[in-house]
């Protein structure tokens, strides 16, 4: 890590729209830099970083003792707002009798609410993009207008059983009405699993993936129920190499979770360039085991990270997520040195932009880039001590000591969603309100709002 680099490319003109000052710079470039200084923004473009730049500023923010990073990327959730009410269940389980049950009585009404609070939690926590799989695009895409955050949005389709899903016809119309809308939204393919959705309906929507110049985003290998499953409807397939005769796998399309892999698949994915997205807390939680992202890596595959949803997770905490893939990785293989922490603030950063085909505009505070900073407060004493001059463990103390709640700043596209702790775009006692309508409405209708208060009774 190159930390004592004295300037950074740029030369921005005098003025400017907003300019962060004095902070601890963390480039996330391929170079690594980490300096002290300014990062200078205008037109929702980063146009210079550098120690010192003598720019004039509409918006200035004092950033002096704390840390500026690029925008964490979420390169896998769902957004949905059942939290800790389905908990301790085996997957299946939990799948069949819960998860799909209340997914078939979602209605627009309760994913707008969703929506709300899972862009509400990701701007708190510094999250600048994300890619959604889930109902209701419609909804899911015109309340990310309206918060200020950069998303793909994949319609979850599920072919069998019917109902708790979208559809081809419902998917293929959301990306027709969205496809090339709005500058900071893409509309994208979301067959929910191999297991779920019939084999034409992967093939078709490669087709329809090609023609609109989009991508597909899809749950792979993420448990043995899983595996055998797809090798019975096959004739013998793993889930990867199945998925690659019907869609092609390639840097257009994100699989999510990737753990039962062997040797074989592993290298099917870096040479194709399928873009994996980790998800370590929903994976353990679940109790799915562990994908091998080390041997991934050291393949050359594209790797990410995501929280998936908070029915699993359960908070859409990058940091937590960063902490909680380095800790699995190291338990897995009994070294300490397994995904060190350069590495794993490269996968939350550019690895997952580039998992979503957005690393050359996302995913490190470069110029020319678009403006996705995040500020996250040093002054705390669980970052401390905090060697910000020449950056000595400034990547450590993010990685492994700070917290969602520790940021300060959150902006996209150089505009500030997150002022100094405060949600710009979003009212925050509102959306409240309306998680806790919503969500009642929502548990009644799918019958199980019985079973969360009888489990409360028990304890």
């Amino acid at each position: 890590m190159d930390h004592g680099r004295d300037e950074v490319s740029g030369h921005p003109s005098t003025r400017a729209d907003l300019i962060i000052r004095g902070g601890v710079v963390v480039t996330g470039d391929r170079e690594h830099g980490v300096f002290v200084g300014d990062v200078a923004v205008e037109d929702g473009v980063i146009i210079g970083l550098a120690p010192r730049l003598e720019v004039t500023a509409e918006r200035e923010i004092d950033a002096r003792g704390d840390i500026v990073v690029p925008g964490f990327v979420n390169c896998h959730t769902h957004q949905n707002m059942e939290r800790g009410v389905f908990e301790d269940l085996p997957f299946f389980e939990w799948l069949n009798d819960f998860a799909l049950p209340k997914d078939r009585v979602y209605e627009p009404r309760h994913m707008r609410a969703a929506s709300l609070l899972c862009q509400a939690e990701m701007i708190r926590a510094g999250t600048t993009t994300f890619i959604d799989i889930f109902r209701f695009p419609h909804e899911a895409a015109r309340v990310a207008v309206d918060t200020g955050v950069r998303c793909i949005i994949s319609p979850q389709v599920i072919d069998d059983p019917v109902g708790p899903g979208e559809t081809l016809e419902t998917n293929e119309e959301f990306v027709d009405s969205w496809h090339g809308r709005h500058s900071r939204i893409q509309a994208w393919f979301g067959p929910h699993s191999l297991y779920t959705v019939k084999a034409n309906t992967y093939r078709r929507m490669r087709e329809l993936a090609d023609h609109y110049g989009v991508g597909i985003h899809t749950h792979l290998a993420e448990s043995r129920g899983e595996t055998e499953l797809v090798a019975e409807r096959s004739g013998g397939l793993s889930p990867t190499r199945w998925l690659h005769e019907l869609v092609g796998l390639g840097p257009d399309v994100v699989g999510a979770h990737c753990i039962e892999l062997s040797f074989a698949d592993i290298e099917m994915i870096a040479r194709t360039g399928l873009g994996v997205a980790h998800c370590p807390t929903s994976n353990m939680k679940l109790g799915n085991g562990a994908a091998p992202i080390c041997e991934l890596l050291a393949a050359g595959a594209t790797v990410g990270l995501g929280t998936d949803s908070v029915m699993t997770n359960n908070n859409l905490d990058p940091f937590e997520e960063m902490r909680q893939a380095g800790l699995l990785a190291k338990f897995v293989s009994g070294d300490a040195t397994a995904l060190d922490s350069a590495t794993l603030f490269g996968l939350a950063t550019l690895g997952s932009a580039n998992v979503l085909g957005m690393g050359d505009v996302i995913g490190s505070l470069e110029v020319g880039k678009r403006a996705d900073i995040v500020v996250v407060n040093g002054h705390q004493p669980h970052a401390w001590p905090l060697f910000r001059s020449g950056g000595g463990n400034v990547v450590e103390q993010v990685v492994w000591s700070c917290t969602g709640g520790d940021v300060k700043y959150t902006i996209v596209d150089g505009q500030v969603l997150l002022d100094d702790g405060r949600l710009t775009t979003i009212d925050l006692a509102e959306v409240e309100d309306l998680v806790e309508t919503e969500a009642r409405h929502l548990f009644t209708s799918a019958g199980v709002m019985d079973h969360i208060e009888h489990r409360a009774t028990e304890r």
